[in-house]
């Protein structure tokens, strides 16, 4: 068979993948093996049994890179530092600016990666890599995703090879003698740094010389970030396989075909030169050696396959972190070349080479893009053509002016003219493009299963197996790669279950506030949103939660009142999604019919009394219906309130509940045994945020377990899922 690269590679990346999901034991990896093993015999020649077993081994292989990352990742010092102060020395490795006096440090400590924030001002901060330090700090495994099918921070560190993380008040330099290697990083940043610095180019223009020369989207503003995003343009943004492409495409319109020793050392050197200044990213990294294979390809007359030498550095990429795999950037970089690959040949004949090549990635990312980060762009594949080409100059004369300033510290003043042009006109095309975002908008996460068959059905039929057997009608080399889609859409739907698909009622974890998600028939409603003064909660939690969970649109959402924790995020998510009415007061009595078996009931307040100086008096207090099961949601009233109601519904069965939403975050100012002993819930659920000004009470946890109760906090147990039963409910958390 033809790129047998390319088939070990995918082996060695199903074992990684397998190996990641399966918790039942090795003798599931066997099974898996045996299986991938069986059919490659059946559906391959006799003589090719050697190919057979050395896809096998590659599975064998990625399952042993997974496993054994995981290992070292567990078993490492930090690990047994977690969750105390420590004093370390450490090596920075890494600095980031992310914005004024805040920066991110990546060290080397006790021979492992940390991830440490800092707050405060930081002098020619780059100036900081190589230096020895010393701290103090409690190391802290990242936080994980706190609600089904949204964004895990922990693994997006794990894929660039950091388990801990931690916060850096102070640190004391302990020795700043650095490797020859490191002077030289420290030169090439600086450099870049102090380039920008004297180009002295104005706001979003310098924002984008940063970002599609160099990498560095952070002094983007977020309006234009955002246009960018919405045209499906924001890749060029991000150094990728694309700017390194033009860099090459440059350097071979100035050398022609013309093969010299020079030459090369030079195109080496601006490879190395470039990935460092852009801190070799992951398409980086992948476009350099990409390069490099095509390069060395030429010299030596040899015939070049970009699926083969992508099949490569794939292996060569995962067997040094098989986390990566499961970053975003991994995933889009492979995928686009992946559709170059495929897709072109048969476009090209239509539309000639570049056009095909710009429409291919476009196409394979499509599905990716919608799936992942939940928008589609109409206008996309049109606004990439004028604005691929302007970064295509952009990035040439970037780097040229660069490596003048990393030789003789000189940024010609018609130069910054030049880049600030182009810089200023590719803002405005992209954003006369946007048209105020009616050309894109927000859709619903597909299934995995669908995503891969769609990736798997497009990938197959247009590669040269298909048409060769196809067109030969020769439908057993045909059907084995259908019995491999077929197994890997299976595979999906194995990993895509999820016991929150049956949850009638979810509690989300939003950090410090409430929030309570009711799924009924005919719609969905959100009861408080959270809220974060220094975070949209209501765009960048409750949003993608939503929309990854298969809900476009909300027919009511309500707040228990106006306070930040609970109201803000509904506001911010009403701004960016659809929803349909708002349930801001009500008064006892009143009930809000969703469908048969579900409404919800408000309990209090009797009527609004404007005159009151603690606002939570006002609160509404909800009771919920689903299927049976009973919810009671407190909102932040204290002790006062709950003799309020229960002085309103005594002698009556109306404050009982399955489930008791604990008021006011565990506030040791609230639920008192009298209010407890009226619900009489079987289970309470706490929304809290880490270290949220000392709640939950930890005597008011003991008071309720003494009840009987059982207690879920969102801090420590994410999102907890109510399944309702026919009048009773079982549980389910996002975290054991």
């Amino acid at each position: 068979m033809r790129r047998k690269l390319f088939a070990a590679a995918v082996s060695m990346l199903t074992g990684i993948v397998f190996a990641y999901y399966a918790d039942a034991g090795w003798h599931w990896y066997a099974v898996c093996a045996l299986f991938m093993a069986a059919a490659w015999r059946i559906f391959c020649k006799l003589e090719q049994r050697r190919e057979a077993a050395a896809f096998f081994a590659a599975f064998l292989l990625g399952a042993f890179l997974l496993a054994f990352a995981r290992y070292q990742g567990e078993t490492s010092l930090l690990a047994a530092y977690e969750g105390k102060e420590k004093a370390l020395c450490g090596t920075v490795t890494e600095v980031q600016k992310l914005e004024e006096d805040k920066y991110r440090i990546c060290c080397m400590a006790e021979g492992e990666k940390l991830l440490c924030s800092y707050y405060a001002p930081l002098q020619d901060y780059w100036q900081l890599l190589g230096c020895k330090i010393a701290f103090r700090t409690t190391i802290e495994k990242a936080a994980d995703a706190g609600n089904p099918r949204t964004f895990d921070y922990r693994l997006y560190l794990k894929t660039r090879g950091i388990w801990y993380t931690a916060t850096m008040e102070k640190f004391q330099i302990l020795d700043t003698h650095k490797s020859l290697l490191r002077r030289i990083q420290v030169y090439i940043i600086g450099c870049r740094e102090n380039m920008i610095s004297e180009m002295a180019l104005p706001g979003d223009v310098q924002g984008l010389v940063r970002g599609a020369v160099f990498g560095d989207v952070k002094s983007l503003s977020e309006e234009t970030y955002e246009a960018f995003r919405q045209n499906g343009t924001a890749h060029v943004l991000s150094v990728s396989g694309l700017h390194v492409g033009m860099l090459y495409g440059a350097y071979r319109k100035l050398t022609g075909k013309r093969k010299s020793l020079p030459g090369s050392v030079f195109l080496i050197g601006l490879l190395l030169l470039y990935g460092t200044v852009t801190l070799w990213s992951v398409p980086v990294s992948r476009a350099v050696l990409l390069i490099l294979f095509l390069y060395f390809a030429d010299i030596l007359d040899r015939r070049y396959d970009m699926v083969t030498a992508l099949a490569a550095v794939v292996m060569l990429t995962a067997a040094k972190n098989p986390y990566v795999i499961f970053g975003a950037s991994f995933q889009m970089s492979f995928l686009a070349m992946l559709s170059m690959a495929f897709f072109t040949p048969p476009l090209e004949r239509r539309l000639g080479t570049g056009a095909a090549s710009v429409l291919s990635v476009q196409l394979g990312l499509l599905p990716y893009m919608a799936y992942t980060f939940n928008y589609v762009s109409l206008i996309g594949i049109i606004c990439n053509i004028p604005v691929v080409f302007l970064v295509s100059l952009l990035v040439p004369l970037g780097v040229a002016g660069y490596l003048l300033y990393f030789a003789a510290g000189v940024v010609l003043p018609f130069y910054s003219r030049i880049m600030g042009g182009l810089s200023w006109l590719t803002v405005k095309i992209n954003a006369l493009f946007q048209a105020d975002g009616i050309l894109s908008f927000d859709v619903i996460s597909p299934s995995l299963p669908a995503l891969l068959l769609v990736y798997g059905t497009a990938f197959f039929c247009s590669s040269e197996h298909f048409f060769i057997y196809f067109g030969r009608r020769r439908l057993l080399p045909v059907a084995a790669p259908v019995l491999l889609i077929f197994a890997v859409v299976l595979a999906g739907w194995a990993v895509e279950k999820s016991p929150f698909d049956k949850a009638d009622m979810v509690f989300l974890d939003v950090g410090q506030g409430d929030c309570l998600h009711v799924r009924y028939p005919d719609g969905n409603l959100l009861i408080d949103g959270g809220g974060n003064i220094r975070y949209n909660v209501g765009e960048k939690t409750l949003k993608p939660y939503l929309l990854r969970n298969g809900v476009s649109h909300l027919e009511l959402a309500a707040a228990t009142h106006l306070h930040t924790d609970h109201f803000l995020g509904l506001a911010q998510l009403k701004a960016v999604f659809p929803v349909q009415h708002m349930l801001l007061e009500g008064e006892a009595g009143q009930r809000v019919r969703l469908g048969k078996a579900h409404w919800i009931d408000i309990l209090w307040p009797e009527s609004r009394n404007p005159n009151t100086e603690d606002e939570n008096l006002n609160s509404l207090i909800f009771k919920v219906h689903a299927e049976g099961t009973t919810v009671l949601v407190t909102g932040d009233i204290t002790e006062e309130g709950e003799r309020l109601l229960l002085e309103k519904y005594k002698g009556t069965k109306v404050l009982q509940a399955d489930i008791l939403k604990v008021a006011h975050h565990g506030s040791p100012y609230s639920s008192c045994d009298a209010f407890l002993e009226a619900v009489a819930p079987e289970a309470a659920v706490i929304s809290v945020g880490k270290n949220n000004y000392g709640h939950p009470d930890e005597k008011l946890i003991e008071k309720m377990q003494n009840y009987g109760i059982m207690v879920y906090r969102t801090d420590r147990s994410g999102a907890v899922g109510i399944i309702c039963e026919g009048g009773g409910f079982s549980v389910c958390t996002k975290r054991t």
